[in-house]
């Protein structure tokens, strides 16, 4: 299941294997074992039938917003952004994931109502906040499978339907990637802490997505 790969960071790239700072390779092997366990949680699992039913989806949905509820604001408010050349904004999926269920009558109140991962990180260090959004940015990096699948399933659905958040990069997919991880390249990075931010971020994934 390829909804929160941060293989597709590490693997399929704009730039080349040059583009791709080693540390994100190494975050992947490091967390190989969650990484595999991820895509076997059935929740996620049944994004890959072409049967998936209305009801299927919109667990999915709802447990997303119940995560990157939670997550997002968290990692946004952590570090200055803009400083290292990263416009957050651009990068939020909280806004899809609200049109997507939005698309399916879930607002407002009803919106509220859709429980919250009740986990939270901490993250102290640049390093951490870094090592904890390259896991992010590559589950956004590995939906673009997932939205393939979805649109040609029995449900049908694209961006403009109930799956922006499987689409959410578009066309500019590729350079969103070569942009964050240009930027991860630069700075000046504790290993250690970088991937204690990303292990973090594997195992909040993890025992969230797999919580009944």
């Amino acid at each position: 299941m390829d909804t929160t790969k941060v293989s597709a960071v590490a693997g399929n790239r704009a730039g080349g294997e040059s583009a791709v700072p080693p540390i994100f390779r190494k975050l992947l092997i490091d967390n190989a074992h969650t990484h595999t366990k991820l895509g076997q949680i059935q929740l996620l699992v049944n994004l890959e039938s072409p049967n998936v039913t209305r009801e299927q989806y919109l667990s999915v949905l709802k447990k997303m917003y119940g995560l990157y509820a939670v997550l997002e604001p968290k990692l946004e408010k952590a570090i200055n952004w803009g400083e290292i050349g990263i416009d957050f904004n651009q990068r939020s999926r909280l806004v899809w994931l609200e049109r997507d269920l939005q698309k399916f009558g879930i607002s407002g109140e009803s919106l509220s109502e859709i429980p919250l991962c009740s986990d939270v990180i901490e993250l102290n260090t640049l390093s951490e906040v870094l090592g904890s959004m390259a896991v992010v940015e590559g589950s956004s990096a590995g939906a673009t499978a997932t939205a393939q699948k979805i649109a040609n399933s029995n449900l049908k659905l694209g961006p403009e339907n109930g799956a922006a958040f499987f689409n959410n990069y578009g066309e500019k997919k590729q350079e969103m990637r070569a942009a964050f991880a240009k930027v991860i390249a630069v700075q000046n990075i504790n290993e250690n802490e970088f991937l204690s931010g990303g292990k973090k971020a594997f195992d909040l994934f993890y025992t969230w997505l797999s919580s009944e």
